[in-house]
């Protein structure tokens, strides 16, 4: 018998166990792939039973969690929480609660040896908006919160605000006059973004659902580049005290250090490491909507040659030439370049199909051949490229990698007939969910 059966005999054991204590449990492996769960976890989670399934994602599982619980004026918001989500499941140390369909929950993670990762959940009560009367304190000592180093702010069941203190106005720029009762964390965030001029960056930030998970800390944006971060707790009548810390120097100093290692140091461009990532999350994001996508493959000609002849600081002062002018041929704040490799790069093009595709790429050659390539080096006349296109709406059944190859299958046709040229491949959907290029 393999260990990888014995292992999965485990599981099953513990799970038949938590279920006869009515504590619901779901394994995960080190990829975020479902591989076991117990009958508790369909009960707390009814919106899964008969739909998850061995090798399910965990984005997949939490997609229908969240279609589950959010209003309809959240939904916009799902690909975010679902990403906080990830991040919460990949980083739990510590248990923390939330209410899910009248339950009172608290989860715990535990990260294996191997790499799975058991989650397990406990109810600890109905709900407090389904209890009448709950035993708890009914008053609070307000005058306590002046104390706190923090900004506090204490909320009812309803998540308006009860009290704050100095701290706290001060972390929101509220007016030491104005009242604050009955308001919500939302609607002082709105405030200050429509006092600076941008009412539509308030509406990016609706908090509701990151409250809901008391002991999850989550960060707020506020206009010039501040940040606060907040941690919830909840008592038994469902009052929410929450604490709010500046942790702007911190985001700059983690902003720094991402875009370093978002970023190519030759070209400026983004790195492969990042462009991928981007690819991921616009690719899911289309395969939802069904909108279009575009891929520009773009490979620079007889490279070698350049860094054979003239030697690499006159090869890298030429990559980073075409990278300028691959930005400059981008029109739109949502596109993105890459350097892919070598003297390869990438260009992602949401909501682009192939007409929007080709018109980049014709920019791109009609801009490299204006270049003064001889200001890089007086006996280098010319800098060609061949790109490779592939755009329009994922096929079913198509991943990000078949997309790639849809791309390179066009580039290596340009190479193959002269170089210097722009060659488009489609992705064409099969039979049974595979593709053709």
């Amino acid at each position: 018998m393999s260990s990888a059966v014995n292992k999965q005999d485990l599981y099953s054991v513990i799970a038949e166990l938590l279920d006869s204590i009515d504590v619901a449990i779901c394994v995960f492996d080190r990829e975020d792939h479902t591989l076991l769960w117990n009958a508790t976890f369909l009960h707390f989670f009814p919106e899964h039973a008969g739909r998850v399934h061995p090798g399910e994602s965990y984005r997949a599982n939490l997609e229908r969690f969240y279609l589950g619980r959010l209003p309809q004026e959240e939904r916009d918001s799902i690909e975010r929480y679902i990403d906080e989500g990830v991040d919460r499941h990949r980083q739990q140390t510590r248990p923390f609660t939330f209410t899910h369909r009248g339950r009172y929950l608290r989860v715990g993670s535990l990260p294996l040896p191997d790499g799975d990762r058991i989650r397990v959940w406990q109810e600890m009560g109905r709900d407090i908006g389904q209890v009448e009367n709950p035993p708890g304190w009914t008053e609070f000592p307000i005058d306590l919160l002046e104390y706190l180093a923090d900004g506090a702010m204490v909320l009812d069941k309803h998540d308006r605000i009860i009290a704050t203190n100095r701290e706290f106005r001060i972390l929101y720029d509220v007016d030491p006059e104005r009242s604050v009762i009955g308001c919500t964390l939302h609607d002082l965030v709105q405030e200050s973004w429509v006092r600076a001029g941008a009412p539509e960056r308030a509406r990016q930030f609706n908090m509701l659902e990151r409250m809901r998970f008391a002991g999850v800390p989550f960060e707020v944006e506020l206009p010039g580049g501040r940040w606060r971060r907040v941690i919830a707790h909840r008592t038994a009548r469902g009052i929410g005290y929450f604490t709010h810390s500046d942790i702007t120097p911190l985001k700059q100093a983690v902003s720094d250090l991402s875009a370093i290692a978002a970023t190519d140091s030759l070209t400026g461009l983004a790195n492969r490491r990042h462009f991928d990532q981007v690819f991921d999350e616009e690719w899911r994001r289309r395969q939802r909507d069904g909108t279009l996508i575009g891929l520009l493959l773009i490979d620079v000609d007889h490279f070698k040659q350049v860094n054979d002849q003239y030697g690499h600081m006159v090869g890298d002062a030429c990559l980073r030439r075409v990278a300028h002018v691959i930005r400059g041929a981008l029109l739109r704040s949502g596109d993105v370049a890459a350097r892919h490799g070598g003297e390869e790069f990438a260009v992602l093009l949401p909501d682009t199909g192939l007409s929007g595709a080709q018109a980049v790429a014709r920019r791109i050659r009609a801009a490299l051949a204006q270049e003064d390539w001889q200001a890089t080096h007086p006996d280098l006349r010319a800098i060609t490229t061949s790109i490779g296109i592939c755009a329009g709406p994922p096929a079913s059944g198509a991943t990000v990698s078949d997309f790639v190859r849809c791309a390179d299958a066009a580039l290596y046709r340009a190479k193959n007939d002269g170089r210097d040229r722009v060659m488009e491949s489609l992705l064409t959907p099969l039979e049974g969910g595979s593709v053709s290029l």
